[in-house]
């Protein structure tokens, strides 16, 4: 597969099957993430595989905090069993530099790329991935689960697997890009 079909037929997944990806092919995807750009050569990305039990105890910790917040208990319960979503959650953190704004900022974009290059990585090996953000990646309890220190970013958590069901290879509908041509010739 090369790189332009990867981009037109990766898509996010919408369920995943119990079956657990090698863990060499786990490696070999995290080994394409760092390949991506990266500025100053800061290699700022951390990576953590949570599989088996490991993905249950995660939950448990980010439920057990928004519990002691008084969170409904519909959150709270979303919250312990989206780790248990894929056979496979990998978190993709950034190590931060709050000391140099500049730094942080590209740092932050370079994980960003590193973790397309894990989707792209990913779809080519056969696997489904879903990249997720929101609550849980700002969530002190994560962060403490991790080791992660205050200045750190979680980047995404990639629910990763194979597939329970074929996805639909369509590209989607995209409107035109933006483009501003300035001094271009040709």
């Amino acid at each position: 597969m090369d790189v332009f079909e990867a981009l037109a037929t990766r898509r996010t997944a919408g369920a995943f099957s119990a079956q657990v990806p090698p863990r060499e092919v786990i490696e070999r995807i995290i080994e394409a993430a760092t390949w991506a750009p990266n500025h100053r050569r800061t290699e700022p990305w951390r990576f953590f595989v949570l599989a088996g039990e490991e993905r249950a105890r995660f939950g448990e910790q980010l439920a057990a905090e928004i519990a002691a917040n008084g969170g409904p208990e519909r959150r709270i319960e979303s919250t312990r069993t989206k780790p248990l979503r894929s056979p496979i959650v990998l978190v993709v953190a950034q190590h931060g530099t709050p000391d140099n704004p500049e730094l942080d900022h590209e740092d932050y974009a370079a994980c960003a790329c590193a973790t397309e290059n894990l989707l792209l990585a990913a779809h080519a090996e056969g696997l489904a991935t879903k990249w997720s953000t929101g609550e849980m990646a700002v969530q002190p309890a994560a962060f403490d689960y991790l080791g992660l220190a205050p200045a750190d970013r979680i980047v995404g958590y990639i629910y990763l697997g194979y597939a329970a069901e074929p996805g639909d290879p369509k590209r989607a509908e995209r409107s035109p890009a933006v483009v501003s041509w300035r001094g271009f010739e040709g």
